[in-house]
């Protein structure tokens, strides 16, 4: 008979651990935390980083990366006032590398023409509830589940859980996260198991992305050299 995966909060810290144990956190793998970074020395320029993660959708932090640097070489600073400034076919160049360059420049001047007209919109949701400004953010164009949530929680540092590829495939397998679970229930069961702990949650969105890119791989997964797979329901099953 298959064993059962029960996970609690001990489980989820002992994942953690384990994965804390074999993966040095390289934040210089991450896009956002390059925009953060590239503003530690003033006042954070949100919209620059909110752009960020826009430019990480649907492609690889490389890419994101890549075409951030070619944003910031164009315009200096990321402000809406200067991504309005820019000619539609410039600013498709521009990031072109990050993919969906239509669509994600789209998205950009009208994210730039919103803030704007809303130049205290950063301020009004950064001491609001996390729920709260979640459903602020998702009034932007083209911000959706993920994407506000890597910003509440790497930005803000509001008890959230992001979910990309990477952590649904290993949620999945792990046997967190039920096969009916959809976005919400896992953002929600992971909370609760890490008692909306900010530091745990950012380290676990981050250990898990490296464990996909590295060892959980969508195809051919690495299971032999995985150090949580006494943890795994797909291994242990």
């Amino acid at each position: 008979m298959a064993r059962e995966c029960l996970w609690n909060k001990d489980m989820v810290k002992k994942l953690i651990f384990n994965l804390s144990n074999i993966y040095a956190m390289d934040l210089n793998e991450f896009v956002v935390n390059i925009a953060i970074k590239s503003n530690q020395n003033t006042e954070l320029n949100y919209f620059e980083i909110l752009v960020t993660i826009v430019l990480s959708q649907n492609t690889s932090d490389r890419n994101a990366i890549r075409a951030f640097n070619a944003l910031k070489n164009m315009v200096k600073e990321v402000t809406p006032k200067n991504i309005l400034a820019i000619d539609d076919g410039s600013l498709k160049n521009a990031i072109r590398v990050a993919g969906l360059a239509n669509r994600k420049s789209d998205i950009l001047k009208k994210l730039a023409y919103v803030i704007s007209s809303k130049p205290e919109f950063f301020r009004e949701i950064a001491p609001l509830d996390v729920e709260e400004a979640r459903k602020m953010l998702l009034e932007l164009p083209g911000i959706g589940f993920k994407t506000a949530d890597v910003f509440l929680l790497l930005v803000l540092k509001k008890p959230t859980f992001p979910i990309d590829t990477h952590i649904n495939r290993i949620v999945r397998r792990l046997g967190i996260a039920n096969p009916g679970d959809g976005y919400e229930d896992i953002r929600l069961k992971v909370v609760k198991f890490l008692e909306g702990d900010v530091d745990s949650l950012s380290k676990l969105h981050m250990l898990l992305i490296m464990h996909g890119r590295r060892v959980c791989t969508s195809r051919n997964p690495k299971c032999s050299l995985c150090v949580v797979s006494k943890l795994c329901c797909k291994i242990i099953q």
